[in-house]
């Protein structure tokens, strides 16, 4: 399979399994509200929410691991599908045994950490002593599974870091199927916390241990050998372990800190319609560097070759997908305003234009930077953290300042000044300088042609729901969404599909058809 079929199959995989977990965790909150009491329904999301978080204890090794173990497969050559030569083995093994050891401290230190955290939590709720020792019994379950997970999660770094992008998100929507059957089982029969939390801990090792068979099965060769620990190592992982995790901290901090500041400025009753009118936008996002997020692996190994115009290739192709998805899924957005909140969540909850443009500015500026950055993190140039760091310490200063001044949109707006200041043109600057881009050639090939859709795509909506003006809301959306589609699709294929995709594209309807229907 070719680089990139590899990561169109991984981004269509993450796509997947983010629809997946969206949908089952809609149908699985209403099952919770009929079977459980209000209290143990309380603790069990507040629980679930916490346990979410505890992601960040990975201090950024993750990362760092699938980054060296996708440039020890470069070195037997740019070709994926290559064999692989003794040396590239040796290194895989030694970083294997490696990581794996570095994630034995790390899922102790998890463990300890999250229990600690738990007991500073639980301590302060207004529970009977049973729903409190039950509560203590299932955070045990859920820290002990997330140290479990941790342990494990060298073979997720191991699967990736040799090129099989996509496969643990379909393990986590295969897993996630189960685990939601199980547990609306479990709620249905009264199992309660402790009975959930179990049903959470064998879904999540669950994932893991298929994630070890498929990297067993895959790259058999990857386990003759047996690694052994490299000090060495461990201090060549450990400074750009640290500036990835602080930067991927500060860039969380920075996307969902708002509510906090609304709740203190302005009152929880506003936080509903800003955060839906943010989640719009932020949903365009994360599909727009699904693509970004699927290639660094493969970004990473031909680096390692010194094939410098196919990194280019695909570092543009990427700015291109992500940047065409945000502009013309922005403009059908900015062009409907009301009426497209009014046909999703009803009349009167919409945030307003001011809000929303800002919204769509921070996002289309984030996408740019982070498709850049990932593509430039991917060399292992972790050069961000102490611009992430200075983003969320201003951040916090501008929307302080300004939400105090002028609301809701000074909260939005200290988002994107603090960003502008700082990552905004300091990760695109030095993300296209380590990748050793023009930026000429950006503004050339990818700036001015965004701009140009995305003036193309707001006008036609705002005319197309002017003329329609007197129509029902909802087909005026339909209407929109299927003219941006249009847009999208056909910039798709003016600007990112080459000839031979085009001929690719043209002839693979007739090609399922005869797989179909057996026709020759």
């Amino acid at each position: 399979m070719s680089v990139g079929k590899r990561i169109a199959f991984g981004a269509v995989a993450s796509w997947i399994s983010r629809s997946i977990s969206i949908l089952l965790g809609l149908l699985l909150i209403p099952v919770l509200f009929r079977s459980l009491p209000r209290e143990t329904l309380g603790v069990w999301l507040l629980l679930g929410q916490s346990w979410s978080t505890l992601g960040v204890l990975d201090l950024g090794l993750g990362a760092t691991l699938t980054r060296r173990i996708a440039f020890a497969m470069g070195k037997s050559g740019a070709d994926l599908n290559t064999k692989l030569s003794h040396e590239s083995l040796r290194n895989i093994a030694d970083l294997v045994e490696t990581g794996r050891r570095l994630y034995l401290g790390l899922a102790i230190f998890a463990f300890l950490t999250s229990f600690g955290l738990g007991f500073l939590t639980l301590r302060g709720l207004h529970l009977s002593s049973d729903s409190l020792s039950t509560a203590w019994i299932a955070w045990g379950i859920l820290c002990l599974t997330q140290a479990l997970g941790l342990w494990a999660s060298v073979w997720h770094c191991l699967l990736l870091g040799v090129g099989y992008i996509g496969w643990d998100s379909l393990f986590a929507a295969f897993t996630s199927c189960l685990t939601l059957a199980a547990q609306i089982i479990v709620a249905f029969l009264g199992g309660g916390l402790i009975g959930l939390a179990i049903v959470a801990a064998i879904g999540a090792l669950a994932q893991r241990f298929l994630i070890l068979a498929a990297a067993r099965r895959k790259r058999p060769e990857l386990f003759s050998l047996r690694g052994s620990w490299q000090p060495a190592l461990v201090a060549s992982m450990l400074s750009p372990a640290l500036k990835a995790w602080v930067t991927s901290l500060g860039s969380a901090v920075i996307m969902n800190s708002d509510q906090f500041f609304i709740a203190g400025l302005e009152g929880a009753a506003q936080i509903p319609a800003y955060r839906a009118a943010y989640v719009i936008f932020a949903n365009l996002f994360m599909l727009s560097v699904t693509f970004a997020t699927s290639s660094s692996v493969f970004i990473a190994q031909i680096w390692q070759t010194g094939a410098i115009e196919r990194v280019h290739r695909i570092v543009t192709h990427n700015l291109l997908l992500g940047l065409i998805i945000m502009v013309t899924g922005g403009g059908c957005v900015l062009g409907l305003g009301q009426r497209l909140f009014n046909v999703w969540i009803g009349h009167g909850n919409y945030i307003g234009p001011a809000v929303a443009v800002v919204f769509f500015l921070s996002l289309l500026l984030e996408t740019q930077s982070f498709i850049i950055t990932t593509c430039s993190r991917a060399t292992e140039d972790e050069a961000f953290a102490i611009w992430a760091a200075a983003a969320v310490l201003l951040k916090i200063s501008m929307s302080l300042l300004l939400g105090a001044r002028f609301g809701l949109i000074g909260i939005a707006l200290g988002t994107l000044a603090a960003q502008l200041a700082t990552n905004h043109w300091f990760m695109c600057y030095r993300g296209l300088r380590r990748l050793r881009m023009s930026l000429r050639s950006h503004l050339q090939n990818v700036v001015c042609p965004i701009s140009v859709l995305f003036v193309l795509t707001l006008g036609t909506i705002h005319i197309v729901a002017r003329i329609m003006s007197a129509r029902p809301d909802w087909l005026i959306v339909s209407v929109a969404v299927l003219i941006s589609g249009c847009l999208l699709s056909s910039s798709i294929w003016l600007l990112v599909l080459d000839r031979s995709q085009r001929r690719f594209a043209i002839a693979y309807p007739a090609r399922i058809l005869r797989a179909t229907f057996g026709l020759t």
